[in-house]
């Protein structure tokens, strides 16, 4: 940098013959452009510039410096600007990574009108069914769900997820009795999803929240699965109590299929918190790309829990978000 500093001094001398003009276009005094002018004829080992009480007068080499080096510095003026109207201006490849049901229910119907919007972005998305390292996969951005603890990353909320509640047929009830109080579901059959590898032994955690607080119950039953359509197929047959999303059982409830259970409690197996996150580097400048992605999910997601906006994409019934990212989840 201390030598293009010093051909930028070296060719407004050459231009305004003059050292003290120099130093005032760049706020220097005429001794230090002086400086520069030396120091760059010392590492180029030849005199630019024949200085005599009077006047400047450009050596043979001075003539040729000058020459290239207004052509270099042009080149550089002119990259700067367009890589800086490149960062002003979206575009490029963008690195998405999510799991694979938030891909297809949530990102793919939006995918469309970003790209219209936007279109010297190109998205790569990349699903799978367990979490990726930014750094290590050359990730931009990273669609999760549930509030995170990564103080390295940046992180905004893009939607509140829909609310997890418990439900059974009304045959199932009418044979094993209503559910008044979490603890009674010990008694019952419940049908769980396994999370994360834990309790091999087919048990389930499932958290109960009202205004007098948290409670825990370590729940059981015949059958656990990793996909809410089984699920929610299983409860409609009568075979137990299950927890998904209530939009995943909406139409359900209403046709008297399906009965809530415990409506008066917050139920979960996982956090209270279901959100989705956009989750990127932390850097002063965000990319214009990274930037207006992540605006346009906030604004298409807006007031919309659990799900896309309907004028994007019908959600079809049955599909939800899963924590692994398989179908329906609780």
């Amino acid at each position: 940098m201390e030598t293009l500093q010093s051909m930028r001094l070296f060719v407004r001398v050459a231009n305004s013959d003059s050292f003290s003009a120099a130093g005032r276009a760049f706020g220097l005094s005429p001794a230090s452009v002086s400086r520069h002018v030396n120091a760059l004829e010392t590492q180029l080992g030849v005199r630019l510039v024949h200085r005599t009480s009077r006047q400047l007068a450009l050596t043979e080499a001075g003539q040729l410096y000058l020459q290239k080096a207004t052509r270099i510095l042009a080149d550089i003026d002119a990259l700067t600007e367009q890589v800086a109207q490149h960062q002003a201006r979206p575009r490029g490849l963008l690195h998405v990574h999510t799991r694979v049901a938030i891909g297809r229910d949530y990102l793919g119907p939006l995918l469309p009108g970003f790209l219209a919007r936007y279109p010297e972005v190109t998205v790569k998305l990349f699903l799978t069914e367990e979490p990726r390292d930014l750094i290590g996969n050359n990730i931009d951005i990273a669609i999760r769900l549930g509030n995170l603890d990564e103080p390295h990353l940046a992180v905004r909320k893009l939607s509140d997820a829909a609310e997890r509640i418990l439900f059974a047929s009304p045959a199932y009830l009418e044979a094993h009795g209503e559910v008044d109080q979490p603890e009674a579901l010990l008694r019952h059959n419940c049908l769980t999803w396994p999370l994360d590898g834990r309790f091999e032994d087919g048990h389930a955690l499932w958290q109960f929240r009202d205004a007098r607080g948290v409670r825990e119950l370590r729940v059981t039953g015949g059958l656990q699965v990793n996909n809410g359509d089984v699920l929610r197929e299983a409860a409609l047959a009568g075979i137990g109590i299950a927890l998904l999303p209530s939009w995943a059982v909406a139409e359900d409830l209403a046709a008297g299929r399906l009965r809530r259970v415990l409506a008066q409690w917050q139920v979960t197996p996982t956090t209270f918190d279901h959100g989705i996150y956009a989750v990127y580097q932390r850097t002063r400048q965000i990319p214009p790309k990274i930037r207006v992605f992540v605006d346009y999910l906030v604004q298409a997601l807006r007031g919309t829990p659990g799900g896309p906006p309907p004028v994007a994409h019908p959600m079809p019934r049955g599909r939800a978000l899963s924590r692994d990212g398989s179908g329906l989840s609780v």
